[in-house]
């Protein structure tokens, strides 16, 4: 009963994309007179877009702490992030390019205008910001609207009583578009049923083996991340003894994120399990709770394979820029996952808009983020561990010269 209560609704879109599938196969008439079902669950998703990524970012960043300097623990909390994001995206993209370097070859997808490439320095430009307020309003243009967001939410906590009114109404507006959001997605497993059935008369059976590709490629690479990647971060952090430490208590929060699919059900588990780890309680206050919604090591990988996955079925070509952007995105995307509700939706919304793909693309790259749903949530959640630990290594030295119920003997008595 509690499977059913965790992975119940992503079992029932698997269910509705089989049937899809089936029914587009062999009743590709019936599939194509429910193409405009289809249509209609991505025209709602389009609509709501825009109005939650605004209220949900600004509102987080307006109801945050009180500006200031960041602490050294901050800015350590940063960089490790951060690093650990950028090898997670790089080294996943080196695999993948080895091992499944077109999951989506074979499908033919002709819908994508082709266009010039222009200068790096025109993209980044027109990457960031539009020359109008209505063009902001798009779902083309979600970069754009991500820093004009977080420019609303930094100036009204910068007005502090005086903004407190516009934070409240940022709040509400939040909490009415997740719920919109919600009653959106009652009609995902009809929408994505409708779609994918069209979509199978169009593609073919390749559809279904691109599927199978995504999941191995993703699975063979997490798993070893999982076991070589955060062992190398522990070696960082404190050398053997910090391995032993880690490892030693990883059972309990590995199980916990991969039975609930959530990094928040596993904050608690790991706020108990990285003290053990040896990682001092100031550290573990800070890094556990922002790493819960900010490090996504999981999803930056996902991230990868879309953006690869996508590529790969309009024949785009993979140059050394593309390949730089890739990993960029990739780590953006990871962010915004965990900064916004539905993040996974509005990260692939940002893949579509900041590569050009076309709106069609959306429901393809949603179906890799349920395939792929239990192990990056076991990366996102446990990665806030080994993240800890490098943090304190850090900002208090090497911690693991003595066992941590020494360290939490000498802390209490300091």
């Amino acid at each position: 009963m509690k499977l059913l209560r965790t992975y119940g609704f992503s079992l029932t879109l698997i269910f509705s994309i089989l049937a899809g599938l089936l029914l587009g196969k062999f009743y590709p008439e019936i599939a194509r007179n429910l193409r405009p079902l289809g249509d209609l669950f991505l025209n709602l998703i389009f609509m709501v877009i825009v109005p939650l990524v605004f209220f949900t970012l600004s509102s987080a960043i307006s109801s945050s702490v009180t500006p200031g300097k960041l602490s050294p623990l901050s800015w350590a909390m940063t960089g490790v992030f951060l690093m650990t994001s950028t090898v997670a995206a790089a080294t996943s993209l080196a695999f993948m390019l080895v091992v499944s370097p077109t999951p989506g070859a074979g499908i033919i997808m002709t819908s994508l205008p082709l266009e010039p490439v222009p200068s790096l320095l025109t993209q980044a430009v027109k990457a960031l910001t539009v020359s109008d307020f209505p063009e902001l309003i798009s779902r083309k243009s979600m970069l754009p609207l991500i820093v004009f967001s977080v420019t609303v939410g930094l100036a009204t906590l910068s007005r502090k009583e005086k903004g407190a009114p516009f934070a409240a109404f940022l709040a509400s507006g939040a909490q009415v578009f997740a719920r919109t959001v919600e009653y959106i997605m009652y009609l995902a497993p009809v929408g994505l049923m409708a779609w994918f059935a069209a979509t199978v008369v169009d593609t073919g059976d390749k559809l279904a083996t691109a599927y199978v590709s995504v999941f191995f490629s993703y699975y063979s690479f997490a798993v070893s991340y999982f076991f070589l990647g955060f062992t190398l971060y522990a070696y960082m952090a404190g050398r053997l003894p910090a391995i032993t430490s880690f490892w030693k208590q990883m059972l309990n929060p590995s199980l916990t994120a991969v039975g609930t699919c959530s990094s928040m059900a596993t904050m608690p588990i790991n706020l108990e399990a990285a003290p053990r780890m040896g990682v001092p309680p100031e550290v573990c206050a800070l890094v556990i709770p922002v790493g819960a919604a900010l490090h996504k090591d999981g999803s930056v990988i996902g991230g990868v394979l879309k953006i690869l996955f996508a590529m790969s079925l309009f024949h785009r070509e993979l140059t050394i820029h593309s390949m730089l952007m890739t990993v960029g995105v990739a780590v953006l995307v990871g962010v915004v996952v965990g900064a916004i509700p539905s993040g996974g939706m509005i990260g692939e919304m940002l893949i579509l808009s900041l590569f050009g793909f076309p709106p069609e693309t959306l429901p393809l790259l949603a179906v890799i983020s349920v395939i792929i749903d239990p192990l990056a949530t076991l990366l996102n959640a446990t990665g806030d561990n080994v993240a800890a630990m490098m943090v304190a290594r850090i900002t208090n030295g090497n911690l693991w010269r003595v066992t941590p119920e020494q360290n939490s003997r000498q802390e209490f008595q300091g």
